[in-house]
């Protein structure tokens, strides 16, 4: 073999080395959050901490070079019809959906305390009418989302922490039934995940958890983004 092939050959080892790594290098993906204050990382104390999506992001960062998480439509106050209005009216919203590789969906509780708050005298069949108010709006918003977002959904379900509230207790298992009972989404079963009051709560007035119940959020969904294949 002579020098000048041998030259090129090298070259050609080189450049192909070159570009995969390139390749690799500029591997990226874009989460977006749709939340309310678990989704800003609210801990047992009310301050704004790590979040479950902080952790979220140091799980896959090995995975790709670049990871943005997009945490601007997430609020406190978020109610499941503000959001849905939201994407309806706003063009930036839906470009960043349908820019995004990962979609984290935590809505609803704010909707079922308001909606509860509205009866002075609960009763089965008022508390089941507010309900149903609830599972519509959802499901609309499950709609709207899809028509810019083409993976699953990744939906947080929620916890009861006020066991002397039967209502709001029977809510939170309503709620949690409506937000996983959709074909287009992946459900993160809280109750289950936090099922060790001792060890994930540390405040027992406080309706927000421990870093440690935010990771074990996030080592949920890592989980279940590998196993739904949303990402590689």
């Amino acid at each position: 073999m002579s020098r000048k092939i041998k030259i090129i050959i090298l070259l050609i080892l080189s450049l192909s080395v070159y570009f995969i790594y390139q390749k690799n290098n500029q591997k990226s993906i874009k989460v977006i959050s749709l939340g309310d204050n678990l989704s800003l990382g609210i801990n047992s104390y009310g301050i704004k901490n790590y979040s479950y999506l902080d952790y979220y992001k140091d799980f896959i960062k090995e995975k790709y070079n670049k990871v943005e998480i997009n945490k601007k439509y997430s609020n406190s106050d978020l109610t499941i019809f503000e959001l849905l209005e939201k994407i309806k009216t706003s063009p930036e919203i839906k470009r960043d959906i349908r820019e995004s590789n990962i979609l984290i969906l935590n809505v609803g509780y704010n909707d079922l305390i308001y909606k509860l708050s509205l009866e002075k005298n609960l009763t089965q069949n008022l508390f089941q009418k507010r309900m149903n108010e609830i599972t519509n709006s959802y499901q609309y918003l499950i709609k709207e989302i899809k028509k810019y977002y083409p993976n699953k959904i990744i939906v947080i379900g929620y916890y009861h922490r006020n066991i002397n509230d039967y209502y709001q207790n029977l809510g939170i298992r309503k709620l949690n039934s409506v937000l996983k009972e959709n074909s287009e989404v992946i459900y993160i079963n809280t109750i289950f995940l936090l099922n060790n009051s001792n060890k994930y709560f540390q405040n027992p007035n406080s309706y927000y958890p421990n870093q440690l119940a935010y990771q074990k959020i996030a080592e949920e969904i890592y989980k279940k983004t590998l196993e739904n294949n949303i990402i590689i």
